[in-house]
């Protein structure tokens, strides 16, 4: 290879690129693809010849994420972006590549730019494993996620619930949940465990399940986070794994709200003067120690107020330039969205705000709002 040409295709480099059992394949700036391996070709079904001398986006892979996206425009691209900033991928992404048959195949990305002695990028390489039996289990535990996370309500004109539940992966480890426990009164706990991907999403399950065995705790947060701290530190043992959580009672028909705030990060209160509050009151979050003296606090919503509560997804997201969203830049976006809070929208922000294909974390955004 010389600064002034592309080749990868010399023997050794061909040799060493075939070896591979992951399928990776290299394009120019262009991202017209240069070589195609032979994993590539195992993986995909798509044969060198088919593919080399094609931009990637042409129909082919056409890959899309977790979500269905289209990853092929150059914005959404990883190989792009990888060009673009002249940055490797810090972790793997999963994607959907399109088979040579028509089906979709699950597989693990990882990408960087490739440079010539000067250190001028010329293009970039994309190595991807297939995750297929990986994903068939991960989509069954992601079913049974989603089942234990349902909040069926019956309608109450007095009351409405909205949510957003995007995991990091294809299951993660947040936690929300609200149900009517009294005529007025209804519990709402929203929870996020350390970490994400398999391991934090067991702990959510565990999360749902003394939910149903402290149900009679239900009408009062204190007692109730109580209990979870207890059960979950006998838990966890010696892992050191623990949950924030933010566990409130509302009842619909004074306005008044007793919450609980464990560790989690401090709910923003729309109101519908216009004012925001912050319910900040702080107590240690679950499962660190035995025994914590959980503390409630309250405070009375109005007709018309709005109350979001949002795991640390929608706060620990850092731009291109490195600069932190945190709860300011939150607040900020909440605040050009108002008076409608569409949580979509929300997501779509911090998305933008990231600069990213996928938020770096489980993301959960919870609305409730008095009517």
């Amino acid at each position: 290879m010389t600064t002034n040409s592309f080749d990868p295709t010399g023997a050794t480099a061909q040799e060493i690129l075939n070896a591979l059992p992951d399928g990776a394949y290299i394009t120019d700036l262009n991202r017209k693809v240069v070589f195609w391996n032979r994993a590539a070709e195992r993986i995909t079904g798509w044969t060198a010849p088919e593919i080399v001398g094609h931009a990637c986006s042409e129909n082919l892979l056409v890959h899309i994420d977790k979500d269905g996206h289209s990853l092929c425009g150059q914005e959404h691209c990883p190989l792009h972006r990888a060009m673009i900033t002249g940055q490797e991928s810090q972790t793997p992404l999963l994607v959907f590549a399109q088979h040579r048959q028509g089906h979709r195949i699950p597989v693990e990305v990882s990408v960087a730019p490739l440079r010539d002695p000067a250190g001028q990028i010329l293009g970039g390489v994309e190595v991807f494993r297939d995750l297929t039996n990986l994903i068939t289990d991960l989509n069954r535990a992601k079913a049974i996620q989603e089942h234990a996370l349902e909040s069926a309500l019956e309608p109450d004109d007095r009351v409405r619930f909205d949510f957003r539940y995007q995991p990091e992966d294809l299951v993660g480890g947040d936690f929300y949940r609200f149900e009517q426990v009294t005529p007025d009164g209804y519990l709402i706990l929203v929870a996020d465990v350390m970490g994400h991907g398999v391991a934090s999403a067991l702990y959510t399950m565990q999360l749902r399940s003394i939910w149903e065995e402290c149900r009679a705790a239900l009408v009062s947060p204190a007692l109730f986070i109580s209990q979870l701290n207890e059960r979950l530190h006998k838990l966890v043992g010696a892992d050191g794994y623990f949950a924030t959580a933010f566990c409130a009672l509302l009842d619909v028909s004074s306005g008044q709200l007793d919450y609980v705030r464990a560790g989690h990060p401090a709910p923003f209160l729309f109101r519908s003067g216009g004012d925001v509050d912050r319910l900040d009151a702080r107590c240690p979050a679950v499962g660190l120690m035995e025994e914590v003296m959980f503390s409630q606090t309250s405070v009375v919503m109005d007709r018309g107020d709005q109350l979001l509560f949002f795991t640390d997804g929608a706060l620990e997201i850092v731009d291109s330039s490195g600069v932190l969203l945190g709860e300011d830049g939150l607040l900020r976006i909440l605040q050009e969205e108002m008076p409608g809070l569409d949580l979509m929208r929300i997501e779509s922000r911090l998305l933008q705000f990231s600069q990213a294909i996928r938020l770096p974390d489980d993301l959960t955004l919870v609305r409730v709002t008095l009517l």
